[in-house]
């Protein structure tokens, strides 16, 4: 029985260490991938609430615009964090509703720890313009490989 435990254990805390080196990896090459991308073909503009309400009337209709597109989303900063599973990667949101103060959803921007200085100087309330690949709506509308345009 104990022997089961541990294996299973072991199991688990390899799996891990995959998902959060994959998870790393796929931020940093996200944000190369948008960058080639701009190269290509200028981002995208829309606002956080235009590509939020896209999203809320028609998901379908919104991956077909927007997914794996790179977009300039500009909007206003509604929450600074550290990813909960991967504390290196940082989350920026913006808002997708007009000045609700207590929304909770918004474009959900992916950043990787090159960016800790950047995100460390942004408060809630500044508006703002972010680069990112948009990777579609699971619990709001997600955008990878984010960097703030200047």
């Amino acid at each position: 029985m104990k022997k089961n435990l541990y294996n299973f254990l072991l199991s688990t805390a390899i799996l891990a260490i995959f998902v959060l080196i994959a998870t790393a990896t796929g931020q940093e090459e996200a944000e190369k991938e948008v960058a080639e991308q701009i190269k290509n073909e200028p981002a995208m503009q829309v606002t956080s609430v235009d590509l939020y309400e896209a999203y809320e009337a028609n998901e379908v209709s919104a991956d077909k615009k927007y997914k794996e597109k790179t977009l300039e989303v500009s909007g206003k900063v509604i929450d600074i964090s550290k990813n909960p599973i991967d504390e290196s990667e940082i989350i920026v949101k913006l808002n997708g509703l007009i000045d609700n103060e207590y929304e909770i959803m918004g474009i959900s921007c992916y950043f990787d720890a090159s960016h800790t200085d950047e995100a460390a100087t942004l408060s809630k309330g500044q508006n703002i313009k972010i680069l990112g690949l948009c990777d579609g709506k699971l619990m709001g509308v997600n955008l990878k490989g984010c960097s703030i345009k200047k």
